[in-house]
């Protein structure tokens, strides 16, 4: 999938948070890109940037559509599992479900891994 976007969550823990959104196909025009509309899959991770600067972002919790269906990788817990969600659940509820609960996945994501 391609990044359409990346927003600047509020610091935690010290670090700083990001919301990337992705999207297939690839847009032509990002700025009237709707997800809901005009993507054939999406999804939207919540991550942070490690204390080593060479290493890559640490992935916390990600929805998105990549095998056929809306599910939720809860990568903050132990066994990080998915969770299918169903054929109804939108962008717009992943958008809403990640954006308001971010700050509960890192500290899980925390307690679990570090």
């Amino acid at each position: 999938m391609h990044k359409l976007r990346t927003l600047n969550l509020p610091p935690h823990r010290g670090r700083d948070f990001f919301a990337t959104v992705f999207v297939e196909p690839d847009p032509d025009n990002f700025d009237g890109f709707d997800p809901s509309a005009d993507a054939e899959k999406w999804g939207i991770s919540i991550h942070f940037q490690p204390d080593d600067p060479y290493a890559s972002h640490a992935e916390v919790a990600r929805i998105d559509t990549e095998h056929g269906e809306p599910h939720f990788d809860r990568l903050y817990e132990p066994d990080q599992r998915k969770d299918w969600l169903g054929q109804d659940f939108t962008y717009e509820d992943a958008q809403r479900e990640l954006l308001s609960n971010w700050r509960e996945y890192a500290d899980q994501f925390f307690e679990n891994h570090y």
